[in-house]
């Protein structure tokens, strides 16, 4: 019983700093992707930090996809922002960006009617 109770007690304490770290990760991955928009609108990259505002709205949709569709889909959703991070340099037309953003949202399995218009909702943002 004493090591159950502890096994609980050690995993309430974990939860957090791996949603703390999902969204950490969701953040690195949309900033890179929004400083390459910056770069290419002609404006300064730096520019795409995130506000405290942005950070808590992007805080709610993380943590609502997470509810609504568990965490194995956001941590698929988050490791296809990571890969369309890493493909975001070699986009050729500027439209290409939100193209993908429907793969991300594809590859995550995140539906349109399903997920994101409640994510929105709540939020003020979606994912």
């Amino acid at each position: 019983m004493k090591n159950h109770l502890l096994a609980v007690f050690l995993v309430s304490l974990s939860t957090p700093a791996l949603a703390d770290d999902l969204f950490s990760r969701m953040e690195a991955a949309q900033t890179t992707i929004d400083m390459e928009i910056y770069a290419r609108a002609g404006n300064n990259p730096r520019a795409a930090r995130w506000s405290e505002a942005r950070r808590a709205q992007s805080q709610c949709a993380l943590a609502e996809l997470t509810n609504l569709r568990g965490r194995r889909t956001a941590e698929k959703y988050v490791t296809a922002l990571e890969g369309a991070a890493l493909r975001a340099p070699s986009i050729k037309q500027d439209a290409q960006f939100g193209g993908l953003s429907a793969q991300v949202h594809t590859e995550a399995g995140i539906k349109l009617r399903r997920d994101l218009v409640p994510i929105t909702r709540k939020c003020g943002i979606g994912l």
